[in-house]
């Protein structure tokens, strides 16, 4: 780098933070720190603990860049290629749903029912996109071994470079499919958070526009997908497995009556932190 054309980072970061604020963004001033470690290939507490950081005219124009996307409402994640989901980094791209907090809410569902840890757990996430679930159950259960589908070629390819990248490659396998299409065995452990979205409501600019629309919206009403999963459930049960179905505001009512109408037996609803009703868990009914 040409020490004299290098200016310091600060001169950018608190212009980038305003602008990223009258945009109405969240956190304007992490943001930024964050599109700037991004910039410079340094992490987020590097940013933040080194005043003398300097930036070459590329990597001006490239912050300039990105603060102009992250204006435009695309998502930090997009942008950067990375979302953080339960303690894990995950790549993500335009092809997988972005990891969304309320999701975590399955994984403690899990948690909850199968507490022994060592348990050698045989989990199948329907509609793997980045594989986030899985993959966060692996890094809980170390004994567990883990089939990912997706109809999304692209999708499982990032599943298996993160399943690669986060050193869980050889406890879990991706498959091409059309939900249970071309699975044989049965599971302990099924969970999915399929696209709920009826085609009638409102979402934001930020969902609608970067991440994958058939990953978004389950049909008119949203619950199309419900209507495949949940009667292919007692088929790939294992007679004491369960399954965690992660689903909509106000859904909850549905997905219970669909699934006791395939006769499964309801474990219970799981509520998300704003309290929304967010996971319904089943089984089989014993005989």
């Amino acid at each position: 780098m040409n020490v004299s054309n290098a200016i310091n980072a600060s001169a950018f970061l608190k212009p980038s933070a305003e602008k990223l604020m009258t945009a109405g963004i969240d956190n304007p001033w992490r943001e930024s720190r964050l599109l700037l470690a991004h910039v410079v290939g340094q992490s987020y507490e590097a940013i933040f603990s080194d005043p003398q950081l300097t930036l070459t005219e590329e990597q001006i124009k490239h912050f300039s860049n990105v603060c102009e996307r992250r204006v435009q409402r695309e998502p930090l994640s997009k942008i950067i290629g990375q979302r953080e989901f339960w303690g894990l980094e995950f790549k993500v791209t335009k092809d997988t749903l972005d990891p969304r907090p309320d999701s975590e809410t399955l994984i403690e569902a899990v948690i909850s029912n199968f507490p022994n840890r060592a348990q050698p757990l045989k989990i199948l996430d329907l509609g793997t996109g980045s594989g986030c679930l899985l993959l966060s159950l692996l890094s809980e259960y170390p004994n567990a071994w883990g089939v990912g589908v997706d109809k999304s070629e692209a999708a499982i390819y990032i599943a298996r470079y993160n399943a690669k990248v986060l050193g869980f490659e050889d406890q879990c396998a991706f498959a091409l499919s059309d939900w249970t299409q071309t699975l044989l065995d049965k599971f302990d452990v099924i969970i999915s958070n399929p696209p709920y979205i009826g085609k009638t409501e409102s979402i934001g600019v930020e969902t609608f526009d970067y991440d994958p629309h058939q990953a978004l919206f389950g049909g008119e009403d949203g619950f199309d997908c419900y209507r495949q999963i949940i009667p292919q459930l007692p088929h790939f049960l294992d007679p004491k497995g369960m399954a965690f179905l992660e689903v909509g505001k106000g859904q909850a009512a549905k997905v219970c009556e669909m699934a006791s109408n395939q006769k499964l037996n309801i474990i219970d609803v799981y509520k998300d932190l704003a309290q929304i009703e967010r996971v319904v868990g089943v089984n089989l009914f014993s005989s």
